[in-house]
């Protein structure tokens, strides 16, 4: 019979060294790649939430009892001009209003159920959209401001798509550069750092800038650092994303 030779301890000490090495390396390249991918999945729902929300804004709503509807008689007397048998509604269409709502791990779309122009008109929107953000993203400015500013981290968009002027949505934007490039947009109605951690505990993260200007074009810039400074996407290390 054959006798099969087995492994000595010291061969399992060094194999188990090696293991841990190669696992030491790896496992935060996995975490950098697992934060990269979460963040420019939501860099890339921020996008496209961004173009339906302002689309919305443009569709005509068909009016209610209530709202957008007026009556024409049904029958007309051809002698004398009056209405007689009755009436029936007809429905105008009407546009209203949609906005974005920036939360610290969640943003939201809603609309507007009527054409008032106040705040509390929005208290009884529509919600059409709530999107909750993994635990490790979190959106830290929005237009200059952050999360404590509440309901103020808002876009408002009008009928024609358009987003509403600084006292009603936002302040005076200004692209930065990226790195060494210029951000080649202008008129920007948007301005978003969202930040995507490497690990649940915080520490190093990579953090995205998302600009948007108000033809809907979108600039999209990188950087990695431990916290955050308007500084990050400006110095060398910061990376433009073609995406």
């Amino acid at each position: 019979m054959r006798k099969t030779k087995g492994f000595s301890l010291i061969e399992l000490m060094i194999a188990m060294g090696i293991l841990t090495i190669i696992a030491t390396v790896a496992v935060p390249k996995v975490q950098m790649w697992n934060a990269r991918n979460r963040g420019l999945q939501a860099v890339l729902e921020i996008i496209s939430d961004f173009s339906k929300a302002r689309s919305v804004a443009g569709y005509t709503v068909v009016g209610d009892d209530t709202n957008g509807v007026i009556k024409i008689p049904v029958k007309i007397n051809d002698e004398t001009g009056e209405p007689e048998g009755g009436e029936m509604n007809v429905y105008l269409g009407i546009r209203l209003q949609t906005a974005i709502v920036f939360g610290l791990n969640e943003y939201s779309v809603y609309q507007k159920k009527d054409m008032a122009n106040t705040a509390s008109s929005w208290q009884n929107s529509e919600l059409l959209k709530k999107n909750l953000l993994p635990n490790t993203i979190s959106i830290e400015r929005m237009n200059g401001d952050s999360e404590s500013e509440g309901f103020t981290r808002r876009l408002v968009f009008n009928s024609n798509g358009l987003v509403k002027t600084k006292e009603d949505a936002f302040p005076s934007l200004t692209a930065v550069k990226c790195g060494s490039l210029d951000n080649p947009l202008k008129q920007l109605v948007m301005s978003l750092v969202l930040r995507s951690r490497i690990d649940s505990s915080g520490g190093s993260s990579i953090w995205y800038r998302i600009d948007i200007d108000k033809s809907g074009e979108y600039f999209i810039c990188s950087a990695f650092a431990d916290s955050y400074s308007d500084s990050i996407f400006t110095n060398s290390a910061a990376n433009p994303l073609n995406i």
